[in-house]
């Protein structure tokens, strides 16, 4: 096998399907290296561990989505506005970043790996940015943001990493563009009834 110079990008590559699909644990070093084209001790030579390829994995799916995430937050318009444009990114965007490893993680008894901590983070507090914002101007009703923010992302985000629950349980059929369309405008209307000082203006 050769080593060559992009050996690199291929074991990020390969090891996000792997991690994705199998989990961290069941994934060996030699399944990556061997369909990654690359010598056994490359992931050592690279990266240090499985664990730190793993961790590199996890920053690079999900940095991209942190960066659209906080491009929203910064944009012109209200709070309650931005808040929206956010929700409907997490419940529509095509390349959401690998919600299956996510969800393996989250089903282990280890600690979340510091990366993941760190991305989650980030777009947490972008998000109690914008409530604080809110709570500011009058248009966000009070308490405390932190604990808003959470409340706002969980309707979303279990939404997509738990991707067969609105299908094999209510029927709700994502795949169908109409369907997403009126499953967006549900969950920003229960969000946005949720915050608003005035929550009857959104239906």
């Amino acid at each position: 096998m050769n080593d060559s110079p992009d050996v690199t990008e291929r074991l990020l590559a390969v090891a996000a399907d792997l991690f994705a699909r199998e989990g961290f644990d069941a994934v060996s070093v030699r399944d990556i290296t061997s369909r990654a084209k690359a010598n056994l001790g490359a992931v050592t030579y690279h990266f240090g561990s499985k664990e730190a390829l793993f961790h590199a994995v996890i920053e690079r799916v999900g940095a991209g989505f942190a960066d659209r995430f906080a491009s929203l937050a910064a944009q012109p318009g209200t709070p309650l506005e931005r808040i929206a444009a956010i929700v409907t990114m997490v419940l529509t965007e095509r390349d959401l970043p690998a919600p299956t490893m996510i969800l393996r993680e989250l089903a282990t008894d280890r600690p979340l790996p510091a990366p993941l901590v760190r991305l989650m983070r980030r777009n947490l507090e972008t998000m109690a940015g914008l409530i604080r914002e809110g709570q500011h101007d009058g248009s966000i009703s009070k308490g405390e943001p932190g604990l808003l923010a959470m409340s706002v992302m969980a309707q979303p985000f279990l939404l997509r990493v738990g991707s067969r629950i609105p299908l094999d349980v209510a029927g709700v059929d994502r795949a169908d563009p109409k369907t997403q369309q009126r499953l967006v405008k549900h969950v920003v209307g229960i969000i946005h009834r949720s915050l608003s000082t005035h929550p009857q203006g959104r239906s």
